[in-house]
Parts: structure tokens; sequence; C-alpha cells
């Protein structure tokens, strides 16, 4: 297990190191100056402004500079935010948008196990075609939309929770279940696709055979081998919760990282570009790294056939 978890550590700093270098020459690739008025700058002035950020520099220097800054924790000040470290305004922002994901996560994640093993358990019945029916309602409409909604009937309407702002757990609860319904929908589908067809197993009839119970059939075998692909399927979900919540975060004027991040791309805000893109892709491969984990503490075939016995 050992030279298996390091081995996928290997894996993710290569990667981390490839987002890195693509991220960085893609910047040079965008049209127009991060300075303001530059149309109103003579060509002295900006090349001045330029010398005076490093921007006139070979960008092989500037590259070189930029990975070992990075590697020092240094990704470099925000020209939008008058050169403050752009670790500092990620770090005061991103613990928002890192918090209302990965709730959003949890409560879609365990009602989605939930639902999926009610509807496998209960194929061609009404309680599947009804997990089915909220499943294919959920991936069809998007978040912003059920956002929209929540907000109208719960915090206009009947006046339980509060249409915008984050402070205590009431102005929690709608845009977090607007992010989860997606979350639900998606992990009903696989789990009760997996009920199914573990269901139908041998070592399932089996276990039956020998007299177990019914809920120690279902939970100490079915729903352990049901959970690899789900398990599968969460690194990219949560990334893709964490990192796509911008609209519901200006919905319900949540203070995250969504909305500093457009500021930057509008303006050509390179350091915080590429912060915000490095730090979303190291969320990403380290989620995927944990995923990559249980799998081989779920299924050991995965470890052992990769040679990673410890």
């Amino acid at each position: 297990m050992g030279r298996y978890v390091l081995k996928r550590i290997g894996y993710m700093f290569a990667t981390l190191y490839v987002v890195i270098t693509l991220t960085f020459l893609s910047m040079k690739l965008l049209p127009g100056t991060p300075f303001k008025n530059a149309n109103r700058l003579s060509p002295v002035q900006l090349n001045q402004l330029k010398h005076f950020y490093g921007l006139d520099q070979p960008i092989p220097v500037q590259y070189v500079k930029y990975m070992w800054n990075f590697i020092h924790g240094d990704m470099g000040g925000s020209f939008q935010f008058g050169m403050q470290p752009v670790s500092q305004l990620l770090m005061a922002k991103f613990p928002v948008s890192l918090d209302l994901g990965f709730e959003a996560i949890i409560v879609g994640t365990l009602l989605g196990i939930l639902l999926g093993i009610v509807a496998g358990l209960h194929r061609g019945k009404a309680l599947d075609w009804g997990t089915m029916a909220v499943s294919i309602f959920g991936i069809s409409i998007p978040s912003f939309i059920f956002a929209g909604i929540l907000q109208y009937l719960f915090g206009v309407q009947v006046r339980w929770f509060p249409v915008a702002g984050w402070s205590g757990f009431a102005s929690h609860v709608l845009p977090v279940i607007s992010l989860a319904v997606y979350v639900l929908a998606l992990v009903a589908r696989f789990m009760r696709s997996e009920m199914v067809e573990v269901m139908s197993q041998d070592y399932i009839v089996t276990a039956e055979a020998k007299g177990l119970s019914t809920s120690a059939v279902v939970f100490k075998h079915a729903v352990r081998n049901a959970l690899i692909p789900v398990i599968t399927i969460l690194g990219p979900l949560t990334a893709m919760i964490i990192t796509g919540s911008l609209v519901v975060e200006e919905i319900f004027g949540i203070p995250g990282i969504g909305a500093q991040f457009v500021d930057s791309v509008v303006t050509n805000d390179y350091p915080m570009i590429m912060g915000t893109t490095e730090l979303y892709a190291a969320l990403f491969i380290i989620t995927m790294l944990i995923v990559d984990i249980l799998y081989g503490i779920i299924d050991p075939r995965i470890r052992l056939s990769e040679g990673g016995q410890s």
C-alpha cells in the first residue's frame, strides 16, 4: 500500500507541474495588457511598466523566475489589487467556496447513495421509478435554476431562510441544496445501476443461501462493491462542484472566490488567473489522489495489479 500511495503522489506532482507550465504559457498568449487605461499610455510609459513588473524579460526567464518563486510559496502580486500577494487574496476568499462545495458534496453524496440503494433494491417498482425521475430532473436542470427557485420559494415567499449571505446555518441551506441536487442525482444513478448489477452476482446469492439477513447481505457485501464506481466519480465531481459554484455564489451573494476570478480574467491579471487556476488544479489533483487511495483500500486488487504491495 505504501508504494501504491507514493506512486500516486509522484503522479500528482508531475501533473501539477504540467498544469503550472501550460497555465503560464497560456497567459503569454492573451491579448492586451494587465494595466488599467493602457490605451492612454504612451509606448514609453507602457515599456516602463512592463520593465517594472518584469514582463519585458524573455519568456524562459520569466518562467524560471515564476517557478522558483512558486516553489517558495510566492505566486506573485495581483495587478488589480495593488500588488497584494495572490496567495493571501486566494486564502481570504477560497475557504468560503471550499466550504460551500464540500457541504454540497457531503449532502448530495449521502442522499444519492441512500436513494441509489433504495432504487436498486426495488428495481422496476414505484420507488425505483421515483428515484430515477428525481435523478433525471436533477441532472437536466442547472444549479442556478434551482438556486433561483429555492430563493424565491423559501427565501421570499415563506421566508424560512435568508435570500443571501453566508453567516449561520440558515444561510447555508439554500445554496448548498442548489449545488447538492446535481451531486445527488448523479450519485443516485450510479449507485442504483451498480446495486442492480451487484445484487445479481453469485456471491450475493451464496450469502443469501447461507441464511444471512437482508441487511447483512446489502450492507456487508453489496454496498461495499457498489461504492467503487461511485467513489471514482467523486473526485472530478468534487472539483467540478467547488470550481463551478460561481453563479450560485453570485445569486446568494456569497463572498467566495468566483467573482474575484472573473474580475482577474476581465482585467488580464496574470498572477491572479494563474494562482486561481493552480489552486483549483491542486484541489482537483489532491481529490483524485484521495479517490485513488480509497479505491485501493476498497478493492486491493487495484494496488496489487500495479505492484503496489507494501
